[in-house]
C-alpha cells in the first residue's frame, strides 16, 4: 500500500480529541436515597457494567471516524486488482447477516411469549446481541474475508505502484483509422469521437510531456512529434484508409517505440550509477478503435504479450469508442459470373446483401454500368426482402454488353445507412474479341460436335488435318485443341511446345484406339509439356466422371451453373488410361478400381496443356466411348464444357480485374519490343504515369488504395483505353462483430491493458494504472457505516425497558408468584 499524501498522517493524532472530550466533560455521580433492596442493588451494577462497555465502544467509533477521515485524505492506494466480492463471496455475507438478524429476532420473540420476567429477558436480549454480533464477525472472517483475500491475492501480478504523478508522460496515441471507423452516430464517426478524447485528454497532460501519433492505415516509422501542438495538428489531419496493418502489430511498433526512447533517457544520465538511474517519463500506449473484432489478428503468436510482460512501465489503455449492436446494410460482395466476355454477349452480375439490427426490411439495389461513356447508368434494379445475418444473394441480368473494352459498374442500395462505405460495390469487367481457336482433327468430321459447341458460345474455330500444322502460324491463335490425333512428329510437337510455353493454350481429346497415342505421345518432345503418358485403352464398362478438384477454375464456373452433377451422370464406356507427368494436377477422375485421371493440367511456361481421355465427338458415341457429346446425352453440360475449357486454356478465367484495397493490380497486356507508357486515370480525379518495360507482359500497380474505378489508357492525345480494374474496401469492415475480452487477454495479456469508454473512465483507469487503486471511496464508505454505528450506540444508551415509564420499575409479572418476595411482603 501507499500513500499520496503520507505528511497527513500526522493528523491521526486528532483521533485524541474524543477521549480528552470524554474525560473533562464527564459527569460526576450523584448520591440518591433509595430503598435498599437488594434485587434492585443487583440489577444497577449489571446495569452499570453494561453502560460501562457502551461508553467505550462509543468513544472507540468516535475516534475511528476522526482517524478513517484522516486516513482518507492522505489516499492511500493498492495495487490495481479485482477488489470488487465476487457473487459467491456476497451471497455468503448476506446470508450470514440474515441468519444473525432472524436468530435475534426469533429468539426475542420466544423469550417474550414466554412466562420469562422482562429484566432477565432484557439480559439475555443483550448477551444474544453481542455473542451473535461476534459470531457473524468470526463467520465473515472464516467464509468471506479469508477467500476474498486468498483470490485478490492471486490477482496483484506486481507491487503497489510508486510512480511520481509529477512526471511528464510519454504517450502514443494508436487511432484505429479503418473504415468501420465510418460509422455514424449523433452525426459523428467512430473516428471524430476517438479525435475528441484525444484532444481533451491530450490538453490534461502535464508539461514537458512527449506525445506520438500513429494509425493502422499504413506501417510508417512511429516518432514523438516535437511539441504537442503539433501532436494536436497530427491528430486533427487524421483520415479513414481502406486498408489496415493488425492492432497488434502497430502496437507493437509502439512499444518498441517506448523501449528504445527508455534505453535513450537512461543512457543519458551517464553521470547516475547505473543501478540508480530512472526514467524521467509515464509511459503509455492510448488505443482508439472500435473493439471491430476484424481489427486484430486474433489467434495468431503471443509475442505482443510477452513484450508487454517485459517492459512493465508501459501501461495500455484501450478507448472503446464503438457501437453495441449497430444497425446497418452492407453490399459485402458483387462481381460479374465472367470478368471477360465477348462484345454483344449478356452477362450477369451476383451481389450480396446483408443486414444486421435493421429486422425484417424491403431493400432496393440497383445495378449502374459505364460502357466507356464516362456516365453511369442504370442497367437493373432489384427490391429483396432483408433480415438480420440472413444474407441475399442477388443477380441481376442477363445484361446485354455492346461497349469496351472496359466496362466499369456498381452495385448500390438506393436508400443510405450510418456506413456510407459499403452501401456500394464496384466491379470491372473486360469485353474482348471471341477467343481465336484452331481445332487439329485426324478427320475433320471428328470435330464437329466440338465446333459446334464452341460456335454456340460465339467461337469461331478454325479445323484443319494434322498435315498442314507446319504451315499454320499459332501465332495468330489462342488455344489449339488435338482431336483424336494419333501421332505428330517431333517438330510440330515442338511448335505446340513453344506455343504453349509462350502462353498458348492447348487441348488434347484421346477419342481413338489407334495404338499411336501410347507411342508416340510417350516420346520425350511432347512429355515435355503434356500432362498425362497414354498407357492403354480401357476395355468397354459402364463408369462414371468423379470431380476431384472443386477448386479448380473450370470446376467452379461449371458448379455456379449447376452442372458438376450433370457432369459426373456422363456414361463413359471407353478412355485411355494415362500416367499423370510430374507437375500434372489431376482435375476429374474415373469411378474405377484404379481412379483413372479423366481430365488433367499441366502449365508450361506461360501457358497450360489439359488432356482429356475420352472422345468429344459423335463418332465416339457410335464407337461406344461415352455419352457426352451424343443427342441423348447432357447437351447443356457438353457445350459449358468446352465452354469453360477454352475459357480456361485462353487464362480468360484468370483474369482478376476487381480488387480489395491493400491488394496490388496486376494488368496482362500486349508485349511490345519498345517499352510502353500509360496514364492511370484514378479516383478523385488524380492520374498516374506508369511504364511498362520492353517484353513484358504483366503491369504491376503501385498503392492502389482509394476505392473505386480505375482506368488505363495510352499516354498520348487522345490515347485508347487499354485495361482497367476497380477497387472495393475488404467485406470484413462491415462485420461489427466485437473482440472479446478472452480475446483480448490472450492478444495483449491478462491483466496488462486497461479498457475505457470515455474520458473519465480513461482518467479513472491511468490513475489506478499510475498510483494504484485509491481506497478513498472505500474508506468513506466505512466512516458512513461507523456513523450510523456510533448513532445507533449513542441513542442505545436512554432505550426504554419494555412496558416501563421514565423514571419508574415495573417487574412485569404475569402473576405473584412471579414477584421478588420485598414485594410482594409491600403489597
Amino acid at each position: 500500500m501507499t500513500l499520496l499524501h503520507p505528511a497527513i498522517l500526522l493528523g491521526l493524532g486528532l483521533a485524541a480529541i474524543p477521549v480528552i472530550l470524554h474525560l473533562l466533560l464527564r459527569q460526576k455521580p450523584k448520591k440518591l436515597l433509595f430503598p435498599a433492596l437488594r434485587l434492585i442493588q443487583n440489577r444497577r451494577k449489571q446495569n452499570v457494567r453494561r453502560m460501562r462497555i457502551r461508553h467505550l465502544l462509543l468513544l472507540l467509533l468516535r475516534m475511528a471516524v476522526i482517524a478513517l477521515f484522516v486516513f482518507a485524505i492522505a489516499r492511500p492506494s493498492v495495487p490495481a486488482a479485482d477488489y470488487s466480492p465476487s457473487l459467491r463471496e456476497t451471497l455468503t455475507f448476506l446470508g450470514i447477516v440474515a441468519a444473525a438478524i432472524a436468530a435475534y429476532y426469533g429468539l426475542s420473540h420466544l423469550w417474550r411469549t414466554s412466562d420469562m420476567p422482562a429484566h432477565v429477558v432484557q439480559t439475555r436480549r443483550s448477551q444474544l446481541r453481542g455473542r451473535l454480533v461476534a459470531a457473524a464477525v468470526l463467520l465473515t472472517l472464516l467464509a468471506v474475508m479469508w477467500p476474498y483475500q486468498r483470490r485478490v491475492a492471486a490477482e496483484l501480478k506486481s507491487p503497489t505502484p510508486a510512480s511520481d504523478i509529477s512526471l511528464p508522460v510519454a504517450g502514443v496515441f494508436l487511432f484505429d483509422t479503418s473504415l468501420s471507423m465510418e460509422y455514424q452516430q449523433e452525426s459523428k464517426t467512430r473516428l471524430d469521437v476517438a479525435k475528441e478524447i484525444a484532444l481533451t485528454h491530450l490538453s490534461d497532460l502535464p508539461g514537458g510531456s512527449r506525445v506520438a501519433v500513429a494509425d493502422v492505415g499504413n506501417d510508417h516509422p512511429i516518432l514523438f512529434q516535437s511539441t504537442l501542438a503539433g501532436a494536436k495538428t497530427r491528430i486533427e489531419a487524421l483520415e479513414l484508409r481502406p486498408v489496415r496493418i493488425p492492432m497488434n502489430d502497430r502496437i507493437r511498433a509502439c512499444v518498441r517505440l517506448h523501449e528504445d526512447d527508455r534505453k535513450r533517457t537512461m543512457a543519458e544520465q551517464g553521470a547516475v550509477a547505473e543501478d540508480q538511474r530512472t526514467d524521467r517519463y509515464l509511459r503509455r500506449v492510448y488505443v482508439l478503435t472500435d473493439m471491430s473484432r476484424s481489427a486484430w489478428r486474433v489467434g495468431g503468436t503471443s509475442r505482443l504479450a510477452e513484450e508487454l510482460e517485459r517492459l512493465k512501465s508501459v501501461n495500455l489503455f484501450l478507448i472503446d469508442v464503438g457501437e453495441s449492436n449497430p444497425p446497418n446494410t452492407a453490399i459485402t460482395d458483387a462481381a460479374p459470373l465472367r470478368p471477360r466476355v465477348t462484345s454483344g454477349s449478356e452477362v450477369f452480375i451476383r451481389s450480396t446483401i446483408t443486414g444486421v439490427g435493421r429486422g425484417e426490411e424491403e431493400q432496393i439495389v440497383e445495378l449502374l454500368l459505364d460502357e466507356g461513356t464516362g456516365r453511369l447508368l442504370k442497367a437493373d434494379q432489384k427490391s429483396i426482402p432483408l433480415a438480420d445475418d440472413a444474407p441475399q444473394i442477388v443477380e441481376f441480368g442477363p445484361i446485354p454488353i455492346n461497349g469496351g473494352p472496359i466496362v466499369h459498374g456498381q452495385v448500390q442500395l438506393v436508400s443510405s445507412d450510418p456506413l456510407p462505405f459499403d452501401d456500394v460495390r464496384y466491379f470491372t469487367l473486360q469485353v474482348r474479341a471471341p477467343i481465336r481457336i484452331l481445332t487439329v482433327a485426324a478427320k475433320l468430321e471428328d470435330a464437329d460436335e466440338w465446333n459446334l459447341a464452341l460456335e454456340s458460345e460465339r467461337y469461331a474455330p478454325k479445323t484443319i488435318r494434322p498435315d498442314r500444322l507446319p504451315e499454320t502460324d499459332l501465332s495468330n491463335y489462342e488455344v489449339v485443341c488435338l482431336i483424336n490425333v494419333p501421332s505428330l512428329p517431333d517438330e510440330d510437337w515442338f511448335k505446340l511446345g513453344q506455343f504453349v510455353q509462350r502462353g498458348g493454350g492447348l487441348g488434347v481429346f484421346l477419342g481413338s484406339r489407334d495404338t499411336g497415342f501410347a507411342v508416340n505421345y510417350a516420346r520425350d518432345e511432347p512429355q515435355a509439356f503434356l500432362p498425362g503418358k497414354p498407357l492403354v485403352h480401357s476395355s468397354p464398362g459402364l463408369q462414371f466422371i468423379r470431380v476431384t478438384n472443386e477448386q479448380h477454375p473450370m470446376m467452379q464456373a461449371m458448379a455456379e451453373e449447376d452442372l458438376i452433377g450433370l457432369l459426373e451422370s456422363i456414361d463413359v464406356m471407353r478412355y485411355w488410361k494415362v500416367e499423370p507427368t510430374e507437375g500434372a494436377a489431376v482435375i476429374t477422375e474415373y469411378d474405377d478400381d484404379s481412379h483413372t485421371p479423366a481430365l488433367l493440367e499441366r502449365t508450361h511456361g506461360d501457358g497450360r496443356v489439359m488432356m482429356f481421355t475420352t472422345a468429344v465427338d459423335l463418332k465416339g458415341y457410335q464407337r461406344e466411348w461415352n455419352l457426352f457429346p451424343s443427342p441423348s446425352g447432357p447437351v447443356f453440360t457438353f457445350i459449358a464444357f468446352a465452354d469453360e475449357l477454352v475459357r480456361h486454356l485462353a487464362q480468360d478465367s484468370d483474369v482478376l480485374l476487381t480488387y480489395d484495397a491493400g491488394e496490388q493490380p496486376v494488368l496482362r497486356l500486349e508485349p511490345s519490343d519498345e517499352p510502353q507508357s500509360f496514364l492511370l486515370q484514378q479516383p478523385e480525379f488524380r492520374q498516374a504515369r506508369l511504364t511498362l518495360p520492353a517484353g513484358e507482359t504483366l503491369l504491376r500497380i503501385p498503392d492502389a488504395d482509394v476505392i473505386g474505378a480505375y482506368v488505363l489508357k495510352e499516354q498520348s492525345d487522345g490515347g485508347e483505353t487499354v485495361s482497367g480494374f476497380s477497387v472495393n474496401a475488404p467485406s470484413g469492415e462491415s462485420d461489427f462483430t466485437r473482440v472479446s475480452v478472452e480475446e483480448l487477454d490472450g492478444i495483449i495479456g491478462e491483466g496488462r491493458y486497461q479498457l475505457a469508454e470515455s474520458i473519465g473512465e480513461l482518467q479513472e483507469n491511468i490513475n489506478i494504472a499510475d498510483l494504484g487503486r485509491e481506497l478513498f471511496p472505500l474508506i468513506l464508505a466505512v466512516v458512513v457505516l461507523i456513523f450510523c454505528g456510533e448513532h445507533f450506540l449513542a441513542n442505545w444508551f436512554y432505550e426504554d425497558e419494555p412496558g416501563t415509564l421514565p423514571g419508574k420499575v415495573s417487574w412485569q409479572a404475569k402473576s405473584p408468584e412471579s414477584r421478588p418476595q420485598s414485594v410482594l411482603e409491600a403489597t
